[in-house]
């Protein structure tokens, strides 16, 4: 999808200006996505180890869900 590394920027931009801890993985094999803890390899969002959003976000879309937590 072209809008990825978009929503990736935003989304990183977001966790440094708010001290908010990041992980990115990388989907580049086949033995990356089966070890990924759901079946969504294209874009998911974990928050306090829960399923959030399969939906790309940006930094206004990850502050509604730390807003949930």
């Amino acid at each position: 999808c072209p809008y990825v590394p978009g929503h990736i920027a935003a989304v990183q931009r977001y966790c440094e200006e708010n001290d908010v801890p990041l992980t990115l993985i990388q989907v580049d094999s086949l033995q990356t996505a089966k070890d990924l803890p759901c079946v969504f390899n294209n874009w998911a969002v974990f928050w306090n180890g829960r399923l959030a959003t399969v939906n790309q976000i940006d930094g206004a879309g990850l502050e509604k869900i730390i807003g949930r937590a």
